[in-house]
């Protein structure tokens, strides 16, 4: 029985000194990613408030003549007006879902599939983000 204790003694032992440099490291990995693209928040709200504004404008111009190619720009406007809402609403996601407290609490076998899963998710969120921006300056740059 004594051997037992022992044994269950110098496991919790080991356990508590677990090397969480991988950890730490994909942690580091993982924010690196969303601090590239939460700065530009602020250009993807401006670009979404600048599309509704084109949308605005292009349903006030089809009121007056109803073509093909305003129709196209009013619906291509309202479908890129809804892509940076889903990339806007993706990082909101994604900050308040993540779980740093919780991450501090897992053992290293349970944290690496976390982040590495933490990382897919903001590197989708990133694509989605920085491929509507792209859209919306192309679209707002061209002309109805």
């Amino acid at each position: 029985m004594k051997k037992i204790v022992f044994c269950l003694v110098i496991s919790a032992l080991w356990a508590c000194g677990e090397d969480r440099s991988g950890v730490e490291k994909l942690e580091k990995e993982v924010f690196a990613i969303h601090d590239e693209v939460m700065p530009q928040s602020g250009k993807l709200l401006e670009l979404q408030e600048q599309v509704s504004q084109d949308i605005a404008t292009t349903d006030s111009l089809f009121k007056l003549k109803a073509t093909p190619a305003l129709e196209k720009r009013k619906t291509d406007g309202l479908a890129l007006s809804e892509a940076l809402k889903d990339a806007d609403s993706a990082m909101m996601d994604w900050m308040h879902d993540y779980k740093a407290d919780s991450l501090k609490t897992l053992k290293v076998a349970d944290a690496m599939p976390y982040l590495e899963a933490e990382k897919v998710k903001i590197n989708t969120v990133r694509d989605k983000m920085l491929q509507s921006m792209n859209q919306a300056q192309k679209f707002l740059g061209s002309n109805p």
